[in-house]
């Protein structure tokens, strides 16, 4: 797509959680300056200016508990993609979550010197329940998985997270009320098993980027939990109690360090709905699409891909939200506290070499300097990183 107005082109891609979002955020973010040669700017400092922008555009950005930053992250960066010339994107799934008048606000800062497109990927629902219940208990939820389908179900009013997030058409209407369906894009995700690049390839397009123009050969996170794993996870997160807040310090030592670091790396039996439910999933996953073809949106895909054969991924002999025994649970618990005992001792070595190398900086630096340019290291990159290491560990943060 190439850019026909002398004003900037913003995509805001605004969802949905669990739809292939971090992977295609990792490809942008960790080639952000190639991207830019080729015509796309990502608008900030560091994609997690696009998480803060997120809580300022909710209303939630005054709450003491996050970042200070986050307060008036939205118009910071909004003016510095009005200040753009071609292509920009503001990308999180987290934007999903606002409410009609919160997004046409966001929309509406944008509107008067930007052509606003607002994207959204989607993924089957008998896929996004068993993810979203994985992505809940990562952030501190104790919900059984056999507990949290049925609140899928019984939600007829539609306000849970989980039908604010994911219902597509939602999203769509929400953040696309005062935009013309044309610039409105859902790019599907494949059905399972696809070749992954397949979605970069849909998505770049739609934002005007050549898909060939980044690498996509990274290393894969958030990843899924096999149901021991969840199971593991949802008894520590009952163990903690109040312990470890949500916002505060739990996604930094749980999330990033046990689910992510950790559970994601061992196999783990693979979650599946009940027959019923994945009927139910199907169901409501063909309304959505139908609602979707009734917008006239922009379909990057197929809404085929949205709507999977009914039995696909139903368990057939055994119950699927059975617990797994105390015994197997006992042998995840050990091989996943020698394994974090293990992490643990590697970061550990690594603030140590850092607190040294800054404490050397700091109390002879000609002689770090002379060290480093022998060693041809660059100097200045390294006392950058040693600096925010120690700067983010007074935070109490994990450095990026």
């Amino acid at each position: 797509m190439a850019s026909t107005s002398a004003r900037p082109r913003v995509f805001l891609h605004v969802g949905s959680p669990k739809t292939g979002t971090t992977f295609l955020q990792d490809v942008l973010w960790s080639q952000r300056e190639r991207a830019a040669e080729h015509g796309l700017r990502l608008p900030g400092e560091r994609f997690h200016d696009h998480f803060l922008a997120t809580l300022d555009v909710r209303g939630l950005a005054d709450d003491p508990a996050y970042p200070e930053r986050a307060r008036g992250m939205w118009d910071r960066l909004a003016a510095e993609a009005l200040s753009s010339d071609g292509n920009v994107l503001i990308s999180h799934e987290l934007f999903a979550g606002a409410n009609a008048e919160q997004a046409r606000r966001a929309v509406a800062r944008l509107s008067g010197g930007a052509e606003v497109h607002v994207v959204v990927t989607a993924r089957d629902h008998v896929r996004q329940i068993s993810a979203e219940w994985q992505e809940h208990v990562k952030h501190r939820s104790a919900a059984s998985f056999g507990g949290f389908v049925e609140g899928v179900r019984n939600d007829t009013a539609r306000t849970s997270w989980f039908w604010q997030v994911q219902d597509y058409a939602g999203v769509l209407e929400r953040w696309g009320a005062d935009l013309p369906p044309e610039r409105l894009h859902l790019v599907t995700v494949p059905p399972s098993g696809a070749d992954p690049t397949i979605l970069w390839d849909r998505f770049a397009r739609t934002i005007g980027l050549d898909p060939a123009a980044l690498d996509t050969e990274l290393e894969r996170s958030n990843s899924s939990l096999g149901a021991e794993q969840a199971e593991l996870l949802r008894r520590v997160n009952l163990e903690l109690g109040e312990r470890l807040p949500l916002p505060g310090p739990y996604p930094l030592v749980v999330k990033n360090v046990l689910a992510h670091r950790i559970l994601e790396a061992r196999s783990g039996t693979r979650l599946a709905l009940a027959a019923e439910d994945q009927e139910y999933a199907v169901a409501e996953s063909r309304a959505v699409a139908d609602r979707l073809g009734a917008m006239g949106v922009d379909v990057v895909g197929d809404l085929a891909d949205l709507v999977p054969t009914t039995g696909s991924g139903a368990a057939t002999d055994t119950d699927p939200y059975a617990v797994p025994p105390d015994a197997t649970l006992l042998a995840e618990g050990v091989a996943t506290i020698a394994d974090l005992l293990v992490v643990l001792n590697e970061r550990r070595a690594a603030v140590q070499r850092a607190d040294d190398l800054a404490t050397t900086a700091q109390e002879k630096p000609v002689r770090f300097a002379l060290v480093q340019a022998a060693e041809n290291r660059p100097v200045l990159r390294k006392l950058r990183s040693a600096y925010r290491l120690a700067k983010a560990r007074r935070r109490g943060e994990q450095p990026d």
